[in-house]
């Protein structure tokens, strides 16, 4: 990706151009690239299901905020937009642990025993006793860590055997505790 240096033509733009260059401003400087290629990508089934879903959430939030009243109407929360609490709410309606699995009680105190285990890893490890999966978001906002840390630390309970390794590779790579 090029930057452009000192055009008043290209200052702060952004977005693409057909499908042949896209302009991005990081930081108040304008980069120019060339337009991605994705006819390669192959999306396994549940890529697949989640872009749909976030598909119709969009869908149902752009519905909510072109809608006067029910956008005066739409609750939000921390400061979020309308459309974002929506997509937000609607995600979470469709998506989450289904209501008649019934919680397990997991036995942890072997995996707690193991002596390479930071208070970190312990914290994901009792979090995982009362959830069924955990993911890099979640770990870094339970243990307040950075994102490269977070990738680390789960990695690291990977072989120790105590999680098992997500199915995808990525962003909302999927954890699960293996019994002890």
């Amino acid at each position: 990706m090029a930057r452009s240096k000192d055009n008043y033509v290209t200052h702060g733009i952004s977005g693409r151009v057909g499908k042949e260059w896209v302009f991005k401003t990081i930081n108040g400087k304008t980069f120019i690239g060339k337009y991605p290629d994705r006819s390669q990508v192959k999306y396994s089934k549940e890529q697949t299901k989640y872009k749909k879903l976030f598909a119709e959430a969009s869908k149902h939030a752009s519905k909510i905020v072109n809608d006067p009243a029910k956008k005066n109407a739409y609750k939000t929360r921390g400061g979020i937009s309308v459309y974002h609490a929506a997509l937000k709410d609607y995600i979470s309606m469709h998506v989450g642990k289904p209501r008649d699995r019934k919680q397990v009680k997991v036995n942890i105190s072997g995996h707690l025993k193991k002596a390479a285990l930071n208070a970190r890893q312990m914290k994901a490890i009792k979090y995982m006793s009362k959830s069924s999966t955990i993911t890099n978001a979640v770990y870094q906002r339970l243990t307040g860590v950075s994102k490269p840390t977070a990738t680390r630390d789960l990695q690291a309970l990977v072989r120790f055997k105590i999680f098992n390794p997500p199915q995808t590779k990525g962003a909302g790579a999927v954890y699960t505790l293996i019994n002890a």
